[in-house]
């Protein structure tokens, strides 16, 4: 039945893509290794968002803003014309720091857990930007907030997370929980688990393979942060471990992408908020550094498209004042 409706789906999403037309040629004339500021995030400054793009349109979902706090907004941002928009309300209720990573599949948003003042969250939601409308699908089974989460063929991983819920590095206890979402059968089942487990990581799926970054680790009473890189094969279900770790240690960071290259881009060390932004080449297995964001800041999100990185809201300084940056790198 799914498969039957994303089929009927298609002509619409189509239209849609075709009516918010082709990049402005300003945008084309980003230059490489340069980073440019674009319209801030709106209605407010907003951190902890589910971000992910379907076409030229980039969502922003859920989050915490200084008014009113937790949201169920979406926040509808058009690469082409530069402009925000209001999509339909989320589900309640309300929450930030749902699981980070692009969690677009198939022309839909995935939102999942989170955190808000009455704990960590297990729910699923999915935002469809052509129909604009949201559906509510099976749990997660482990409640959590500060998950990674990766796409690959029809599954989505969630790794990782935390039961805390004041923030990165606010204490654990910290998981090592992977679990994946099958679209096709709106299923959930247990994975191996992360080697190491941590919360508030980045991940990115490349060549069939999903690439974890840094995170916060030790304990509830300390804290810390890691430069840890780890590699999952879903073929295997296997981690493999030891991989050329991040010059920067760092937790609340995003990870953009470009061809064979991944750029961890921003995070915190637990004090202050990062703005470094360094570049791992997956078939060397070797980092290097690149220009730093220009917004130092932790809790974003991130949409790599169109030959550039997409970073959105967040935080800054570490102790938590929401930003409404909203800046692209051309790598």
């Amino acid at each position: 039945m799914f498969n039957q409706f994303c089929q009927g789906r298609k002509w619409a999403l189509i239209l849609v893509a075709g009516a918010l037309g082709i990049f402005t040629a300003a945008q084309s004339g980003y230059a490489q290794g340069t980073w440019t500021a674009l319209a801030p995030v709106a209605p407010s400054p907003t951190e902890g968002m589910t971000v992910g793009g379907v076409g030229q349109v980039i969502v922003g979902a859920y989050g915490f803003s200084p008014v009113p706090g937790n949201t169920n907004l979406t926040r509808l941002y058009n690469v082409n014309t530069n402009l925000w928009s209001a999509g339909a309300a989320a589900p309640l209720p309300a929450r930030a720091e749902a699981a980070y990573g692009d969690t677009t599949h198939a022309g839909f948003l995935y939102v999942i857990g989170g955190e808000n003042s009455a704990g960590v969250l297990s729910d699923l939601q999915r935002y469809d930007p052509v129909m604009d409308v949201w559906t509510t699908l099976t749990s997660m089974p482990t409640a959590r907030a500060g998950a990674g989460a990766a796409v690959i063929d029809n599954g989505i991983f969630v790794i990782g997370g935390r039961l805390s819920t004041s923030g990165p590095c606010s204490g654990g206890p910290y998981l090592g929980t992977v679990e994946k979402y099958d679209v096709d059968t709106n299923t959930w089942s247990p994975l191996a688990p992360l080697p190491n487990p941590r919360s508030d990581l980045a991940a990115v799926s490349r060549g069939g393979k999903i690439f974890v970054f840094g995170g916060c680790t030790g304990t509830a009473s300390a804290p810390s942060v890691t430069n840890e890189v780890d590699m999952y094969d879903p073929q295997t279900n296997t981690w493999t471990t030891g991989l050329a770790p991040m010059p920067t240690p760092r937790a609340s960071l995003v990870a953009g992408h470009s061809g064979d290259k991944v750029y961890a881009i921003g995070g915190t060390n637990g004090v202050s908020t990062s703005n470094a932004n360094e570049v791992y080449d997956i078939p060397s297995n070797s980092w290097s550094p690149n220009t730093a964001m220009p917004t130092a800041r932790q809790e974003a999100g991130v949409h790599s498209h169109g030959g550039r990185i997409y970073v959105v809201g967040g935080s800054t300084p570490a102790s938590g004042a929401s930003t409404d940056a909203n800046e692209v790198f051309k790598p």
